[in-house]
């Protein structure tokens, strides 16, 4: 039985839960500092699946507000459940509120590297628009060497 899917706004409660799901599904971890400021200065929705007793939260969607443009700031999806869709809903819902609150542009980049999350935000419309060359720094285990990635911007003109 496929449980149901719940978006709803973060709570402060879900501080924790959001922490848990940060450090074990986000390969570059926020950590609780960040965490904390993000629910208390930005827009933040969390994914809940129903009839989960274990850890039912298993998405987190933090963007920032800036005048008339939304900027995601990050989105984690539990590794367990990806490539279900969920993230797809969670951008749904920022992007539905942000037209309501009357954003003229969403913002968001992402890891050269990270093909899925691309491949989701073009077909939403997103627009890549530039690159940030060695944006990204990339830290292997085991190596004494680390290297860098650029960052590729993506703009949404919203029709407001």
């Amino acid at each position: 039985m496929t449980p149901s899917v719940f978006i709803r706004q973060a709570l402060a409660s879900d501080l924790p839960s959001i922490i848990r799901l940060d450090a074990l599904s986000n390969p570059y971890p926020w950590g609780k500092d960040l965490v904390v400021d993000a629910l208390q200065t930005r827009k933040n929705w969390v994914v809940e699946l129903g009839g989960v007793t274990q850890n039912p939260l298993v998405g987190w969607l933090t963007a920032s507000v800036i005048f008339d443009q939304s900027e995601l700031e990050l989105i984690v999806i539990d590794s367990a459940v990806r490539r279900q869709g969920l993230a797809r809903k969670l951008m749904i819902v920022w992007l539905d509120v942000a037209a309501q609150q009357g954003a003229c542009e969403l913002l968001l980049e992402v890891r050269e590297s990270n093909l899925g999350a691309i491949s989701l935000y073009e077909s939403l419309g997103f627009e890549l628009v530039g690159r940030r060359k060695n944006y990204y720094q990339i830290e292997k285990k085991g190596q004494t060497e680390q290297g860098h990635e650029a960052a590729c911007l993506f703009t949404l003109k919203m029709n407001v």
